[in-house]
């Protein structure tokens, strides 16, 4: 399930990349995903959906400034090489990639070669923050690690996590309690997750003027969860647009070229095939 919230307005678009803003004419981005709450199935999702479009293949390179799991793929690339990425992207129209650090673990390549790869066409899906599992976190002081060339940030939380206790579902307690004035064993409310996604403190830290913003209400599996998320996202939405224009000091008439996107997302990989 995709339902997006799009300038006030909810839509059912074809495909994740679709809700994002990726398309066959329009690819050459770099993407770079935030939070919580099921990142990689994030960017594992769009990677699939870039190998099948219907209008023909997006080429597509995964890869991370922190860490990613790997996979076993035939497109994985564990070297910084151009000329075999090349050859990868050209067999397989897809290239996930990184540096094995241990069993399952990715770490990045440098960044000289993340820009290399920037500059080909090609849909670039980076990792670029880490949360240990957790559905929810806010970043510490160095994260996330955000590439200034980034088009798109998606911040992603978990819905699982509401109504459960901050420290059982919130990766850095510490930066978690002083952003919502709460503490560890205090529950975590739907607009604890707003205040979170809209902050400059935890879901936009480090996202410039120049990045579009999206939210990702993830793992909205059941009914409850659905309908909790789909205010959520209103509400996010709204508040998303009070602050911009609260930031940029203008009027609403001078801020309608402004995108505010939030989604609300299940099942984006069949469960067999989740990692």
């Amino acid at each position: 399930m995709i339902k997006s919230y799009t300038n006030g307005e909810w839509k059912e678009p074809g495909s994740l990349c679709q809700a994002v803003g990726i398309y066959k004419e329009d690819f050459h981005k770099i993407v770079s995903v935030v939070g919580g709450g099921g990142k990689t199935t994030v960017i594992r999702a769009m990677l699939r959906e870039c190998m099948e479009n219907s209008d023909g293949k997006i080429p597509c390179a995964v890869s991370t400034t922190t860490h990613i799991q790997k996979t076993n793929a035939e497109y994985f690339l564990g070297e910084p090489s151009m000329k075999m990425f090349r050859k990868k992207l050209s067999d397989y129209g897809a290239v996930w990639m990184g540096r094995e650090i241990r069993k399952g673990k990715l770490a990045s390549f440098q960044k000289e070669f993340l820009e290399e790869v920037s500059r080909e066409p090609v849909l670039l899906l980076l990792e670029a923050d880490g949360a240990k599992h957790f559905p929810v976190k806010a970043p510490a002081e160095h994260e996330p690690v955000i590439c200034e060339k980034t088009g798109i940030v998606l911040n992603v939380y978990g819905m699982r996590a509401i109504g459960k206790k901050i420290k059982d579902v919130c990766f850095r307690i510490g930066e978690v309690e002083k952003i919502l004035g709460k503490t560890g064993e205090d529950i975590l409310r739907p607009e604890d997750i707003m205040t979170l996604a809209v902050s400059r403190s935890a879901g936009r830290k480090c996202v410039t003027d120049e990045m579009e913003y999206q939210v990702i209400l993830n793992q909205a599996d059941t009914e409850e969860e659905k309908q909790t998320a789909m205010q959520l996202a209103e509400d996010i939405g709204k508040k998303l647009s009070e602050k911009y224009i609260s930031e940029k000091n203008t009027k609403d008439k001078e801020f309608s070229g402004q995108i505010s996107k939030v989604h609300v997302t299940s099942d984006l990989i069949p469960l067999e095939e989740r990692w």
